[in-house]
């Protein structure tokens, strides 16, 4: 089974460092998926960092990058059914 994970990365394009990642804990079973979340996760996150007064979002040039990162998880292994003796 193939599943998608969405990491987001807080970068400063003034620094061209991205000196923090993030995996909010979404997961998708298609790539497309992720992705449309992935601009919503990341425009949701822009917008509130103007609240927070630490991050000058306009001097440091922040921006909000994100990547869907496949996975594979193997299948679960089910135990064999046993049939019932009747005695």
């Amino acid at each position: 089974m193939t599943k998608f994970i969405l990491v987001m990365y807080m970068c400063s394009m003034a620094t061209g460092e991205c000196p923090s990642n993030h995996i909010p804990g979404f997961s998708f079973t298609s790539h497309v998926d992720c992705v449309e979340n992935g601009y919503r996760v990341a425009h949701n996150t822009f917008k509130a960092l103007e609240e927070i007064e630490e991050f000058d979002r306009e001097n440091n040039k922040i921006v909000v990058k994100f990547e869907c990162q496949q996975i594979r998880i193997p299948e679960p292994i089910m135990p064999r059914i046993k049939p019932k003796i009747s005695t």
